[in-house]
């Protein structure tokens, strides 16, 4: 089971600096408008060169620790 709050109609603002750490801005449950995106865009305080609206394509949840506990090892 996934967070509730995050699925795949879930649109995510990250902000990338010029040495290519990213931050997560923002998130939607749903496609925002132009205008809401350019909000949070406005609103941030840190020195991004680029902003990245995307959604997830893959959702792994976390219930332990190490590989094992997501089927890996």
């Amino acid at each position: 089971m996934t967070n509730p709050g995050i699925d795949y109609t879930t649109h995510i603002l990250i902000g990338v600096r010029a040495n290519g750490a990213m931050s997560v801005i923002f998130h939607w449950p749903y496609l925002p408008r132009q205008a809401e995106v350019q909000q949070q865009m406005q609103r941030t305080k840190e020195p991004y060169d680029t902003f990245i609206l995307c959604t997830p394509t893959s959702i792994l949840r976390v219930n332990g620790a190490g590989p094992s506990a997501a089927g890996l090892g």
